[in-house]
């Protein structure tokens, strides 16, 4: 995406809030055309003084423009931050809900510390490109060439001829030495910025296995060596950025030079007094001063810009699970299907699945078990609607998973994780994700259900107990509970079990089994399972290997074929002998 496709998306945005952006711009040009015509009354006033003619009046100007200057600062300040800051807040939302479609099939190969960098970093240094760039940019034209203008009328038409190709060229040259460099090292910076991100939400994350592993020193080599990346551009770009300034400098030096040395010619022939010369040297000078903004511009202009560039790549993805155009039908049962399913990861040589045919009628109990990696969680995945298959159809409720809408489908499904996502929060907002509009009395028991309520009730603060980030304070088995009362106060019609129950105890985990007996009267259960002795009693066992479908029926039948479950059976009976 380019640099002009970038801003113009942008101003896209700006589209709705234009009129106060307008006022913004316009208090900015009327700020920066008092800050040139103050001090050019005042030197004005200086070359009265020296010629002994009265200055009342001019004192009385100068306080009035003084205090006008004043207000317009502050109508331009406020407008343009109040723009910028709503455009950012609506910015960062659009782009989370861009990229929660996007999870998990579309973000795979990215860092969750790049992708908050993106939300959050990113986002932030778009903010001058609607607070500094606009209304410094129309002033930074507008005012010289009123200035010029200024001149022409008061003082004299040479003088300002004199002046104008100075500012002209600190506009239309200065800021674009170098341009292509400084747009790929605030790319590379800005990349630099998001792998430092990751590596800081990874050390963060996984500090125990740092410290365990003594580790650090490694972690912090990795950190600087981006970090020093990022450093490395940001000194590149400051170079360019003296150069820029100094060019600045002495353009600015120029036009007083110019313009001293033309008006002193025209005083000599009279069509300039002294007191036009002193304004005209101090226009000259403060005339340059918003044209030399742009310096400081562009360079936070091309930071946003790839700052910006980086959001819309983002969230221009295709979405890989695409929603339906239209809302679609409705499951009618309560029926699992895939039919000829087949998945090939992005970059994989081989499948994951291949040619995968299940089908799980309506309040039946099916069990998928298999080796690991053999595909199992894939196919929850695609139940779910994690992921689309490259070939074949799953459908729930005999209805294509492609077509329903995914709110439908998200009530039709829950899916209780081997390793579950627990939220920073109470025990009640994470339970609640399973049902918002759940009461306290049925999140109370969700919890007794999944074996958690005891430890729940004895924690002072009850449901209001905080769990950490990622639920640090939780145990293993306590965030699977979690997940699974987070399951059952969903009260979905399908429930999806990716070894739920692997981390509790034979005690706990039998209370739990029960109760999951219990809600098979009434919905679909589908187990995914290594713990085979948790699932003789399912009306059908689906044994996966290598992403292919190689036994199916109950566990008596499966134990007499003497096949791969018979296998899976044996090792399984001989680990809990040896247990």
């Amino acid at each position: 995406m380019t640099r002009r496709a970038v801003a113009v998306r942008l101003l896209r945005r700006l589209r709705p809030l234009a009129p106060m952006m307008a006022v913004s711009a316009t208090a900015r040009v009327v700020n920066q055309g008092l800050a040139v015509a103050i001090p050019a009354i005042a030197g004005a006033m200086l070359a009265h003084i020296a010629l002994g003619s009265p200055i009342g009046g001019l004192v009385a100007v100068l306080v009035g423009l003084a205090l006008v200057k004043g207000t317009f600062r502050y109508v331009e300040q406020f407008t343009g931050h109040a723009v910028a800051f709503r455009l950012l807040a609506d910015l960062r939302v659009d782009t989370y809900r861009s990229i929660v479609p996007l999870a998990p099939a579309g973000v795979d190969a990215d860092r969750t510390g790049d992708l908050v960098s993106r939300v959050i970093g990113d986002i932030d240094r778009v903010e001058p490109f609607y607070a500094h760039t606009i209304a410094p940019l129309v002033s930074g034209i507008s005012v010289p060439l009123l200035a010029a203008a200024g001149l022409a009328i008061w003082v004299d038409p040479w003088v300002a001829l004199a002046f104008l190709p100075f500012p002209l060229l600190m506009v239309a040259a200065v800021p674009f030495v170098r341009a292509g460099t400084v747009e790929s090292l605030t790319s590379e910076e800005r990349e630099a910025a998001g792998t430092t991100a990751s590596l800081f939400v990874d050390s963060i994350q996984g500090v125990r296995e740092i410290e365990v592993f003594d580790a650090r020193e490694a972690v912090t080599e990795r950190i600087c060596r981006a970090e020093d990346r990022g450093a490395s551009a940001r000194d590149r770009l400051a170079g360019i950025r003296a150069v820029r300034a100094g060019l600045g400098d002495l353009l600015a030096g120029g036009a007083v030079l110019a313009v001293a040395t033309v008006a002193a010619s025209r005083v000599d022939v009279g069509a300039v007094d002294a007191a036009g010369l002193a304004a005209a040297v101090v226009v000259a000078w403060a005339g340059t001063a918003s044209a030399r903004v742009l310096e400081d511009i562009v360079p936070d202009l091309e930071e946003a810009l790839s700052a910006a560039r980086r959001i819309f790549e983002l969230a221009d993805r295709p979405d890989p699970v695409p929603a339906p155009a239209t809302g679609g039908p409705v499951p009618v049962d309560e029926s699992v299907g895939l039919d000829g399913v087949g998945l090939t990861f992005a970059g994989a040589r081989d499948p994951a699945l291949r040619d995968v045919t299940i089908a799980v009628p309506s309040d039946g109990y099916t069990a998928i078990v298999g080796p690991s990696g053999s595909g199992k969680s894939t196919i929850a995945a695609l139940v779910l609607r994690l992921r689309d298959p490259s070939v074949g159809t799953v459908r729930v409720g005999r209805v294509d998973v492609r077509s329903i809408p995914p709110s439908v489908l998200a009530a039709h499904v829950a899916l209780v994780p081997q390793r579950p996502d627990i939220f920073y929060g109470t025990i009640r907002s994470n339970v609640l994700l399973g049902r918002p509009t759940a009461s306290d009395d049925d999140v109370w028991r969700s919890l007794e259900r999944a074996a958690l309520g005891v430890w729940v009730r004895s924690r002072p603060e009850g449901l209001d107990t905080v769990v950490g980030e990622l639920g640090e304070t939780m145990s293993g088995g306590q965030r699977q509970r979690l997940a699974i009362a987070r399951a059952f106060v969903a009260d979905a019609p399908i429930l999806v079990l990716d070894e739920a129950t692997s981390e509790l105890d034979p005690v706990t985990e039998e209370h739990v089994l029960r109760e999951i007996a219990h809600e098979r009267a009434t919905r679909t259960v589908i187990v995914i399972a290594h713990r085979l002795d948790t699932i003789t009693d399912a009306d059908d066992i689906v044994v996966v290997d290598a992403g292919t479908v190689v036994e199916t029926g109950r566990h008596a039948d499966l134990l007499a074929r003497h096949g791969v479950y018979a296998g899976l059976w044996r090792r399984h009976r001989d680990v809990l002998a040896d247990t």
